[in-house]
């Protein structure tokens, strides 16, 4: 059976982070024998879809899970609100605008384990 997998990148114009994002995500989607690709979704999108609505910049779904999923600290966005920016934690505990490496693969890896469930 062939494995699916939906990646996709949202985030703000103007987000400092998102070529260091695209790094990330390509690495890991690449050290796993994924094709590096995926889509790609601007908060200020009319198309955006409505699950994407409301995510920190950048924000990195695999299967339309979070990468990084937990409690986020912005309450949810206004039309009129600035953009966001997402904090991280790196391995060492520090802060950073991208998820780690190791979260991005480790969701890469869980879309390409056969669901037993």
């Amino acid at each position: 059976m062939p494995v699916r997998m939906h990646v996709e990148l949202v985030y703000d114009p103007g987000c400092p982070n998102v070529a260091r994002a695209r790094e990330v995500l390509a690495t890991a989607l690449r050290a796993n024998g994924v094709p590096a690709v995926w889509a790609e979704w601007r908060t200020d999108d009319p198309a955006l879809p409505k699950y994407a609505e409301g995510l920190g910049s950048p924000t990195i779904l695999v299967n339309g899970n979070d990468v990084a999923p937990g409690p986020h600290p912005w309450a949810p966005r206004e039309a009129a609100d600035a953009p966001r920016a997402r904090v991280y934690v790196d391995e060492r505990g520090r802060r950073t605008g991208v998820p780690p490496t190791s979260q991005v693969t480790a969701a890469v890896l869980r879309a390409l384990s056969p669901d037993v469930g």
